[in-house]
């Protein structure tokens, strides 16, 4: 009964009508997502266009899905409708959708469909094989420490995750990684891709270097045929091989 008037209160507030404020400007800085952008409530990506029923403090998009986190509250989309509402535990600091969809409040992880972790995270994704999340003692699985040290944020696939800090340390084979520069965001597909200050990089899962753009991008998300990014807050399309797309 809880879920149901979660889910029809996202509904409503998707019906309502909304000041000139709340749709979405120019002006607002986008957030990226796979395939797109959203400018305040308005998300315009590759096979997807809709209006949220407000700005989110968390996006994150994963295929056909799209996940909207609020103050207590995760509305989740299916194909640009809402199909479902799911209680938060507290207020979301980030999400990540890939692998698996992981929400971290101000002291727990939140995964849909399992319920809340009393892990406080700088960071973390859900995987197939676990939980990984770091804070300032190290990286963990679970409850488990796995590498003591300073790591800044993490990235995964289906087969790898990355920690990533002065070097990237590789899961769950624990193969450290050299990196072109400071990272600042990573995709992890079959080949892993980095954002440092001044290029994208496309690397080998072991870390060997098969191509770069040069510019000042911000953010980086893909998917399975192409990679997104912002330049000078506009969006960019590359191709898995670094070429930029119409």
């Amino acid at each position: 009964m809880k879920r149901f008037w979660l889910l029809l209160l996202g509904l409503l507030g998707a019906c309502m009508p909304q000041n000139q404020a709340s749709l979405g400007t120019r002006d607002e800085k986008p957030i990226l997502i796979e395939g797109g952008v959203a400018e305040g409530r308005i998300v315009r990506a590759a096979g997807m266009d809709l209006a949220l029923p407000s700005t989110p403090l968390a996006l994150s998009r994963n295929g056909d899905t799209l996940y909207a986190a609020y103050p207590f509250q995760l509305l989740i989309y299916q194909n640009g409708f809402l199909r479902d509402s799911q209680p938060l535990p507290g207020v979301p600091r980030f999400m990540h959708s890939k692998p698996l969809p992981v929400v971290a409040t101000e002291d727990r992880l939140y995964l849909p469909g399992q319920g809340s972790y009393p892990y406080k995270a700088k960071d973390a994704v859900a995987t197939r094989y676990g939980l990984f999340w770091i804070n300032a003692q190290g990286l963990y699985l679970d409850r488990n420490l796995v590498a003591e040290g300073n790591f800044e944020f993490l990235a995964a696939g289906e087969q790898w995750v990355y920690a990533f800090g002065q070097d990237a340390l590789r899961l769950p084979d624990q193969t450290r990684i050299p990196l072109p520069g400071p990272v600042k965001a990573a995709v992890v597909l079959d080949n892993l891709y980095v954002l440092t200050p001044d290029a994208i990089y496309k690397l080998s899962p072991e870390g060997l270097q098969l191509g770069r753009i040069q510019g000042r991008f911000e953010g980086l998300k893909g998917d399975s045929s192409a990679l997104y990014t912002l330049q000078n807050g506009a969006l960019v399309k590359l191709s898995l091989n670094l070429e930029v797309l119409p």
